[in-house]
């Protein structure tokens, strides 16, 4: 690795560490280049402002998941055993990738700040993998006919509501490997109840 992009990894690791600790508001530069081990300069070579800091590192968090986070329908699979392998993986990005923590700086934010926040979403967040594969169920007739905006909306909200609302906010302790399990199947079988054509699983649709 060039020692270029050293640095300016080097910069944005110290630079997620301190926004977990302080916050996007409390954040000094200056005890990022002591972290990074950079003068003030070279910071400001990379990244002219804080908001740039930030907004790269959430750039770099989304270009890791956008490289798995693909989820094409499968017609040999049930709808039940690829949602639930979509949601295991959608909640290891959350974890795992983003982390608890730094999703914690985020939402913060964005509560702080709702102009920035609208800006950096439509650059960063216009991801509709799940959106794509309900729609591809349906077209296979695994799914009934219904609104898959709303679909897609609705396994959102549940999914926020069990694994991401009760963590940032500190109400609960971050769940267990039993405890994920558990809401994973518990939210698939929400949504397959409420969308999977029974004795239709993964057959392809035809034209009448």
């Amino acid at each position: 690795m060039a020692f270029i992009e050293e640095k300016r990894l080097a910069i944005i690791a110290a630079a997620k560490e301190e926004f977990i600790q302080y916050g996007f508001t409390g954040a000094n530069m200056d005890r990022v280049c002591v972290s990074a081990e950079v003068s003030k300069r070279t910071l400001y070579r990379y990244f002219t402002s804080k908001e740039v800091l930030f907004e790269s590192i959430l750039s770099i968090i989304k270009s890791s998941i956008d490289e798995r986070h693909c989820y094409p329908f499968d017609k040999q699979k049930s709808i039940r055993e690829q949602l639930i392998a979509i949601t295991r993986n959608e909640v290891d990005i959350l974890y795992h990738t983003y982390g608890i923590p730094f999703t914690r700086v985020i939402m913060f934010e964005f509560l702080r700040q709702p102009a920035i926040a609208q800006q950096i979403i439509a650059k960063l967040y216009h991801s509709k993998v799940l959106t794509l594969w309900f729609e591809q169920a349906q077209q296979s007739g695994a799914i009934k006919h219904i609104n898959i905006n709303l679909l897609s909306d609705t396994y959102s909200s549940i999914f926020n509501g069990l694994f991401l609302w009760p963590y940032v906010f500190n109400i609960q302790e971050q769940p267990s490997e039993a405890e994920i399990e558990q809401k994973i199947e518990h939210l698939v079988f929400v949504i397959t109840s409420t969308c999977e054509i029974a004795n239709a699983q993964s057959s392809p649709a035809t034209n009448n």
